[in-house]
């Protein structure tokens, strides 16, 4: 083979992603002969870090693996840790969490498709070049992620790395007087959604898609669109237990990233917005399911592009499912604060938003108010030894936490299973038919279009990244 025949295409980072990756792809005879998603950013061991730590301090420090989904990280930790526990959360409480994961949502996805993916379709070189020149999109970009932002304040006590969401409940409740103006900026920001969704109709990929993707999510535990559950679901047709995902998933390392490699029963799968919607999509909410239904996803195009049209459908139910949960906690909080929660001694909060061991009530200056809360002890967890899974869909994908504790409430191992690094494998064979199709592009144009395809699927490589290659001499 000539030296002709051989040729590489290496992008040394992917710009305007969470963290670093890189791209290269190896070509012979016309060939792709090999391709690796490089993801290197620095390791971080948080799996490592909490063994040791109480069960009751572990959502607030897994909240720290990631700024961007920090809320999906507190509730996995938080659903395996009260299956072990055995302890099953108010009503009330269940629906102030599903509240701050919509939030998240919204401000995750919003940041994905304004600041992230749509700069290539506007063809503009930065964010910068796109908040100068595109001032319009720029605003509802802004408009989105503060709504996303103040959802999870009032909640969770701040944007990102809550300090009010604890194993066993809140330390405190918002009050009606902060969710009555809340409920008008959501009603508000759901023109701005179906904006966003008719701007990215009418966008089309550049490049197509050569093959079906195995999609799998979390099946909601009722009958509506969702983001909890207990279940996975797969478009090969299985479903199983989120207890078994090590079987399921088959996640191994690889020598040429920091990141974990995931595959679905030995297929590259994809997980993510596009995911939930070629499960699940009939459930969406009226308006919608009107924009999925009018999109090439209804028609079944697994194009991974079109992940970002998914992730503005999925700003549309968040903002309406928002909606009828603010409704609802409406009537379950009449008056100011007149709901306590129930907390686990010894939850010590940075700005004193827990309980220190001994006290039964305090004020909390990082939360609107300083209310006093107190504990109640007839509902709080019992600590017990035991081992689960917990899981949420994360704007990004299937978030799994595993923990095992022993009979003091210690944790003896963790599992940390994220999104991104669960879609790598499917990245990776995306790059292969792309490259297999387009070697007649202009190296320019190639590596746009590679770069705009890693960009859609939205990969937090900082969250992906939980080991290090170690070599022996």
């Amino acid at each position: 083979m000539t030296e002709q025949e051989r040729k590489s295409i290496h992008i040394p980072e992917i710009c305007r992603v969470e963290g670093h990756s890189a791209v290269h792809v190896d070509i012979a005879g016309g060939k792709v002969t090999n391709v690796t998603l490089d993801v290197f950013e620095g390791t971080r061991f948080f799996e490592r870090i909490v063994v040791g730590h109480h069960c009751e301090e572990i959502p607030h420090i897994t909240s720290r693996v990631c700024a961007i989904c920090s809320t999906g990280h507190v509730l996995a930790a938080t659903f395996a840790l009260e299956k072990i526990l055995e302890f099953t959360p108010t009503d009330l409480t269940s629906l102030l969490r599903e509240l701050m994961h919509l939030g998240m949502i919204i401000e995750s996805h919003a940041t994905h498709i304004y600041a992230l993916a749509l700069p290539d379709y506007l063809k503009v070189g930065d964010l910068l070049e796109f908040a100068t020149k595109h001032t319009a999109e720029f605003e509802v970009w802004t408009q989105l992620r503060n709504l996303g932002a103040s959802i999870q304040t009032i909640i969770g006590g701040r944007p990102f790395h809550p300090v009010n969401l604890h194993v066993g409940g809140l330390t405190k409740y918002p009050s009606s007087e902060e969710l009555e103006p809340l409920r008008h900026e959501v009603s508000k920001a759901k023109d701005l959604a179906l904006q966003t969704c008719d701007m990215l109709l009418g966008f089309r990929p550049p490049v197509a898609r050569t093959t079906s993707p195995v999609f799998l999510a979390l099946k909601p535990y009722d009958t509506k669109y969702g983001f909890f559950g207990d279940t996975i679901q797969s478009t090969d047709g299985w479903e199983d237990s989120i207890e078994n995902y090590r079987q399921y998933l088959g996640e191994v390392a690889v020598p040429y990233s920091h990141a974990k490699r995931s595959a679905a029963r030995s297929k590259p799968l994809m997980v993510g917005a596009m995911a939930r919607l070629m499960l699940f999509g009939q459930r969406l909410g009226r308006n919608a399911r009107a924009v999925y239904t009018a999109s090439a996803l209804y028609e079944g195009d697994s194009n991974s592009l079109w992940n970002n049209l998914a992730q503005a459908i999925e700003i549309v139910e968040a903002i309406e499912q928002a909606e009828t949960i603010i409704d609802s906690l409406l009537t379950k909080l009449p008056g100011s604060h007149s709901h306590t929660p129930a907390l686990m001694p010894g939850c010590i909060e940075e700005f004193g938003g827990g309980l220190h061991p001994g006290q039964t009530g305090l004020k909390d200056p990082a939360l609107k108010g300083g209310v006093s809360v107190k504990r109640d002890d007839k509902i709080r967890p019992s600590i017990r030894a035991g081992q689960a899974a917990g899981a949420v869909e994360c704007p990004r994908g299937t978030l799994y936490h595993f923990y095992v504790l022993d009979d003091q409430g210690h944790i003896v191992a963790a599992d940390m299973i994220t999104p991104s690094a669960q879609n790598t494998f499917r990245i990776e064979l995306d790059i292969r038919e792309i490259v297999s199709q387009s070697q007649a592009a202009e190296p320019a144009t190639l590596q746009a279009n590679l770069e705009m395809l890693v960009r859609a699927y939205d990969p937090c490589n900082t969250c992906a990244t939980h080991m290090v290659s170690i070599a022996y001499k």
